[in-house]
């Protein structure tokens, strides 16, 4: 049988068995017998023997976790040299001319070279400074497809990029109250956690786009020199790795193949850009390079390049459970049109990962063109650990002056003010309430909340809704003036009436973001009452719903002890929270039915719009395109993109806007 069909059997296998052994042991759901578990175990193990593939998450060899002490320098067998870019689509023809070019997207993870000695995973090391990186190695065992032993006593060099999917990235950042900016900063500050535990939550993958060496393979002369890109392609597909999607262009193509096959929407992994490159490896040797870039390649950006700053200093900010957050402040720089000085760093292990002090040269980017975010500490590459001072993290809270406590969650570490009583934590709280996902409280500002705080008008959430008997004092607060304050009132009385999945979302339960709350109504089917009898309820189970787990499920339980009286008695005397028409819901032909949004919308502002309009009607919005979907929404039903494809692979209807508009009425 051919290498590649084996080594995909194995991959079904492992993703299978491990899916199993989760419903099993961490949702006491099963999802096949024993029997049948037995029997895919053991055709695992036989694949193996017969080919020497191993994953890294084969259920027959489990990755332990260990703490590291640092991570060692290590110098590249080949200089990492950046590529040229350009935005203009134009310059791609000039650069192509008579050749032929692969195509392939330009991941935004952390690049990563994987060296193998004799078929067996040895190392892994980042870019660093193009010359000399680090050695990842523990970490980089983590990756979920990485193969530990290849099927040929093989010394390789791979190069690839660790990447964390969206998915992934989604869920991850669902239970947490600093959400992560972006995938690229979750994979690299999982690499360089000095607790490997960590790495084994975060998902990484390692998607391979080069070939630097393959000594023994017969699959070139001269160390790969003489041989096609697309022939280095297929090679580390058969070796079980899994290749950066990728088409040959040329002049007459290109621009048709990068419009209909390189939609960054459609693709499962972040990506900043698609790279051009010679397929002919001796010719694009010929070419040579500069000292920034060779010339045998060219990327086409999507975004604004990474930009180097200076570090001032880092600032620590209070949220509203109590966590404070590492924030990087850094000399002003341009990034995509604005100034930005300011980045977070979300919590205490990332902050460690970095390894920060005053003056040091960082790399800074704007995640999906928004959110400012670090990319790299460059400083830490050739510096001497010793003789540096390095940015310590506070012990006592910034606002209130009590000691801080490091808390752990999912090997990851936080530090969080345990004073019940802080400020700055209540005036986290009462901005999150009155946040447009929550109550939509339009000019309750954290500003116009810690002035009042500060006044002694407002020391909890309910006293928002009693603001009106302290009008006069309001108006004497500078900055807030009558027809402000008449303002805020009216916004404050609209809110009155709510739902209850915005009722749950705004009280910042640890660990309950938008996507929980909607569950928890959903299953209530949006009825007050009911919640409040099940939660009266010391055998209600909120493992039970749809994506909770035992920590969720902890946290909202203890929550509710600790706050019963506001929950249920304080606020809903105040509030009324409107059950949804559940009846025309179920009426629906979206009721009950999975949907995947993909591409550019209409007739809805944005693909929130359109989640909220669906999960409103009993409708459920995933990710990604799977067995369970039941129709994929995209305007373009012809579109030759990943989703449309698998979508037709399994028969999954593909619908445009228009048509799910008639299934709502």
């Amino acid at each position: 049988m051919d290498d590649k069909v084996l080594i995909q059997r194995i991959k079904q296998l492992v993703e299978k068995l491990n899916a199993a052994s989760d419903a099993y042991y961490l949702y006491d759901n099963p999802i096949m017998s024993d029997h049948e578990y037995d029997e895919m175990m053991d055709k695992l193990e036989s694949l193996e023997k017969q080919t020497g593939y191993v994953l890294s998450n084969s259920p027959l060899h489990k990755v332990q976790g260990k703490l590291l002490d640092g991570f060692k320098k290590v110098k590249h067998t080949k200089p990492m040299l950046s590529a040229n870019k350009t935005k203009d689509i134009d310059e791609i023809g000039k650069f192509i001319g008579g050749h032929k070019v692969v195509e392939s997207f330009k991941l935004d993870g952390l690049t990563i070279v994987c060296r193998y000695e004799k078929g067996v995973f040895k190392q892994a090391i980042t870019r660093g400074n193009g010359e000399i990186g680090e050695d990842v190695t523990e970490n980089f065992r983590n990756c979920t497809n990485l193969p530990l032993k290849l099927r040929y006593d093989f010394d390789l060099e791979v190069r690839g990029e660790c990447v964390i999917s969206w998915e992934n990235f989604n869920k991850i950042n669902e239970s947490l109250e600093e959400p992560y900016s972006h995938p690229r900063n979750l994979a690299a500050g999982s690499l360089r956690c000095l607790d490997t535990n960590v790495s084994k939550d975060r998902h990484l993958e390692y998607i391979a786009f080069e070939l630097v060496d393959a000594s023994g393979s017969g699959i070139n002369n001269d160390n790969i020199a003489k041989a096609d890109l697309i022939d280095t392609y297929e090679f580390l597909k058969t070796m079980g790795f899994d290749v950066v999607p990728h088409h040959m262009v040329d002049v007459n193509n290109y621009e048709d193949i990068d419009a209909d096959l390189f939609n960054p929407e459609e693709y499962e992994y972040p990506v900043d850009g698609t790279i051009f490159k010679y397929n002919s490896y001796e010719y694009g040797k010929s070419l040579g390079m500069t000292a920034h870039h060779p010339l045998d390649m060219i990327a086409r950006k999507w975004k604004d390049e990474e930009v180097e700053t200076t570090l001032k200093e880092v600032q620590w900010q209070l949220g509203k459970t109590g966590q404070v957050t590492p924030v990087a402040v850094f000399e002003p720089v341009e990034i995509d049109g604005s100034i930005v000085e300011k980045a977070t760093l979300h919590n205490l292990s990332i902050f460690e990962g970095y390894k920060l002090a005053v003056g040091d040269t960082i790399t800074c980017f704007k995640a999906n063109a928004i959110i400012p975010a670090i990319a790299e500490n460059l400083s830490t590459i050739d510096r001497d650990d010793d003789s540096v001072e390095y940015i310590k993290p506070p012990t006592t809270c910034p606002v209130c002056g009590m000691p801080l406590e490091v808390k752990q969650d999912n090997n990851t570490k936080f530090l969080v003010c345990g004073n019940e009583s802080c400020d700055g934590k209540l005036v986290a709280q009462l901005t999150h309430f009155a946040s447009k996902n929550a109550m939509d409280i339009d000019g309750l500002s954290e500003s116009t909340i810690e002035k009042l705080v500060n006044a002694g008008i407002l020391s909890s959430i309910v006293d928002i809704y009693d603001l009106y008997i302290r009008q006069n004092d309001m108006t004497k607060i500078d900055g807030l003036g009558e027809k402000l304050v008449d303002k805020l009132l009216k916004s404050i009385d609209d809110s009155k009436v709510t739902t209850l999945d915005r009722y749950i979302y705004s009280l910042s339960i640890p660990l309950i973001g938008r996507t929980a709350s909607k569950a928890i109504s959903n299953y209530f089917n949006g009825d007050f009452d009911a919640f409040y009898d099940c939660c009266g309820r010391s055998d209600f189970d909120f493992e039970k719903l749809d994506g909770f787990g035992s920590q969720m499920a902890e946290s909202i339980e203890n929550y509710i002890n600790n706050n019963w009286d506001m929950i249920f008695y304080a606020l809903p005397q105040i509030l009324t929270i409107e059950k949804p028409d559940v009846v025309s819901a179920n009426n629906s032909n979206i009721f009950g039915k999975t949907f995947v949004i993909t591409g550019k919308l209409n007739a809805f502002s944005n693909r929130d719009e359109l989640k909220d309009k669906i999960e409103s009607l009993g409708g459920k919005v995933v990710g990604s395109v799977s067995a369970k979907t039941d129709y994929l929404i995209n305007n373009d039903i012809e579109s030759n993109s990943s989703k449309n494809k698998k979508a037709k692979s399994l028969n999954i209807p593909i619908v445009n806007e228009q048509k799910i508009i008639e299934m709502m009425s």
